[in-house]
């Protein structure tokens, strides 16, 4: 199997798994006025989504990713099932989870050798990070691409809901993309180097936001 084309492929905005039908509670935070243009939004993406980022996904992905290697498959479903908990809501739970296990289910119908589908590695919730991470070890890519692909996918998400959300120019979109992107892949060390019970993500604003997003009387995306 040539891994660069598994991550060609699971790098593509157009994989259909759904994410264009989340905000990923963005909806919630232009709703409450938090983000409201394109300079809001660029802080969003490198304040609230990166602190996200690298204090739960990109772990949580990491972790998955040597478990895989390891073949401690039981540990696995230990960060799929921490992952869960960490998602404050209901439906960025959802969101997660459904995002995964389509991913999970492409890669099983593209990808994965016949070999390793009795191998005995399982998920819970099949939460994105831990899905991404656990796929890319069985493929053999490099470590360092489990991170830079859940970034790019992160903020391009964020940046097509924006499109939808709000009056902002797409050229300027894709230049808050490549700065942003540049911005997470800083640093990504320290990412690897944290601990076990440094994990987890404060950030009771947006909790707020996906929470009154949820029962909205009107909304243009499910959470």
């Amino acid at each position: 199997m040539n891994w660069v084309n598994v991550v060609m492929h699971f790098s593509d905005s157009t994989l259909p798994v759904g994410s264009y039908a989340h905000s990923f509670g963005l909806e919630g935070m232009c709703q409450m006025g938090v983000v409201k243009d394109e300079d809001s939004f660029a802080t969003f993406l490198t304040r609230d989504v990166l602190h996200g980022l690298k204090s739960v996904d990109l772990p949580i992905a990491l972790r998955a990713y040597r478990s895989v290697l390891a073949k401690d498959y039981d540990k696995l479903l230990h960060w799929d099932q921490l992952t869960n908990a960490m998602r404050p809501t209901s439906q960025l739970k959802t969101a997660s989870s459904k995002i995964g296990k389509q991913m999970w289910r492409l890669y099983e119908r593209t990808w994965r050798e016949e070999s390793k589908k009795n191998s005995g590695l399982a998920f819970s919730h099949y939460h994105a990070p831990a899905v991404l991470g656990a796929l890319f070890a069985e493929c053999g890519a490099p470590e360092e691409c489990v991170l830079q692909v859940i970034i790019y996918q992160t903020y391009s998400a964020q940046v097509q809901a924006t499109l939808k959300l709000l009056p902002v120019g797409p050229t300027r979109m894709q230049e808050v993309l490549k700065e942003s992107v540049a911005i997470a892949s800083r640093d990504l060390d320290e990412v690897s180097a944290l601990a076990d019970d440094a994990l987890g993500s404060f950030n009771p604003i947006w909790d707020i936001a996906a929470s009154r997003h949820e029962r909205a009387a009107a909304r243009l995306f499910i959470s």
